[in-house]
């Protein structure tokens, strides 16, 4: 028998010898954004401009009266079919015509700005080893409803107007961190999507 063996009280093997543990290196994060796969990501798409094609979708039912939910769970990316970690339902409705089903479409569109940005700020953030202590935003639009409703035709349907105003807490100059919410700002998909014109195809499932 080897000597680093010896049987154990059920007389089978057991082996005595000094055994090394692998240690497992977690992924590098600051600001809980995975730096390592940023960098590695943004690599992989320098090189291979295809898998940068991104498409996200939502499937809406409507509810009752003014309200519907929307259900988002499969996505595109990265060249493949992907799925979120869980199914995501989002329910709208109307504050004076609804059922107080959830918050209006508008005030998503509101939250995905702040959202975007705040995304931007974290990532940007990380990217520059800046350590953030807190971001917090309020974000407002302003509109007049005789569009939606069609009584002034020369009334504009959506918001008039959109304001965001930042507070940006972190370990760098206010300068430095000013220029993360501009930065954020200017590289934000949705407040591309509020600021240019974005084609959109309204379509009948039933031909």
């Amino acid at each position: 028998m080897p000597h680093n063996e010896a049987p154990d009280p059920k007389g089978t093997i057991m082996n005595t010898a000094t055994t090394t543990t692998t240690t497992t290196t977690a992924p590098t994060e600051r600001n809980g954004v995975p730096t390592d796969k940023l960098f590695g990501t943004i690599a992989k798409l320098k090189e291979n401009g295809d898998l940068a094609a991104f498409r996200f979708s939502a499937r809406n039912e409507w509810i009752e009266g003014t309200a519907s939910r929307s259900t988002i769970f499969e996505w595109f990316g990265a060249g493949a079919d992907q799925v979120h970690v869980d199914e995501y339902t989002f329910a709208a409705d109307h504050p004076t015509l609804g059922h107080g089903h959830g918050p209006t479409p508008q005030e998503y569109v509101l939250h995905a700005l702040a959202a975007c940005i705040t995304a931007g700020i974290a990532t940007g953030a990380a990217a520059r080893k800046i350590d953030l202590t807190s971001v917090s935003s309020k974000v407002t639009g302003e509109i007049d409803v005789r569009g939606v409703l069609g009584i002034d035709a020369d009334i504009r349907r959506g918001f008039s107007s959109v304001a965001i105003e930042f507070d940006v807490q972190g370990d760098a100059d206010r300068s430095v961190l000013d220029g993360l919410l501009a930065g954020a700002t200017d590289y934000s998909a949705v407040y591309d999507m509020l600021t240019a014109a974005t084609p959109v195809t309204v379509s009948s499932a039933n031909g």
